[in-house]
């Protein structure tokens, strides 16, 4: 969280209403499983301005091949919700006032892209317990990091469910260290997997 030396909330991002919150972070998962359906990892990112309103939408791509007419970074390593969105925003009008919501925790790259995009908020619905750029790097210690505000899992049937979607893809994709970190962090989500 952003704060000035008397403790106070400096971010200049919106705060909005927990139904507000939580419907942006549906959303993201709702990009999260249509990634699912076409192939890819599964999460969902959204940005919303300080007006509340949707400016972009991303999903992962890394499934999929790269569309050039609508500037999705399909078929690669860094085709990520969040890089899908901010490629498809390309240049950021008064970022610091910009939310990013994501079904997943950002990883370093997707949240360093954030940081030094200054986005003035990021919140997720699902930790990453293996590559969540919060295990790797603190957030609010990390210079670039420190103006833009972090808040993690809002709600914990979204974060459930964020954890159910993502939960095979970890097992796949993670060495063995990480998806044990995922048992541990989400155990009913991974059980059975």
């Amino acid at each position: 969280m952003t704060v000035d030396a008397q403790g106070e909330n400096t971010s200049k991002a919106t705060l909005f209403t927990e139904q507000q919150e939580r419907a942006f972070l549906q959303e993201t998962l709702r990009l999260a499983r249509e990634s699912i359906e076409k192939g890819s990892s599964p999460v969902g990112a959204i940005m919303v301005n300080a007006q509340g309103e949707i400016v972009g939408r991303g999903r992962n791509r890394t499934g999929e091949p790269f569309d050039e007419d609508e500037q999705h970074p399909g078929n690669a390593s860094l085709a990520h919700a969040e890089m899908d969105l901010y490629y498809q925003l390309a240049r950021l009008k008064d970022p610091e006032t910009l939310t990013l919501y994501t079904s997943l925790e950002p990883c370093l790259m997707c949240g360093g892209a954030s940081a030094l995009l200054s986005v003035g908020r990021i919140v997720w619905a699902t930790d990453d317990a293996w590559g969540g750029s919060g295990r790797l790097i603190a957030w609010d210690e990390h210079p670039a990091m420190q103006q833009t505000e972090v808040c993690p899992h809002p709600f914990a049937d979204l974060e459930s469910e964020g954890a159910r979607l993502f939960a095979p893809e970890a097992k796949k994709a993670f060495p063995e260290e990480g998806w044990k970190l995922w048992q541990e962090r989400y155990p009913d989500e991974t059980n059975g997997l």
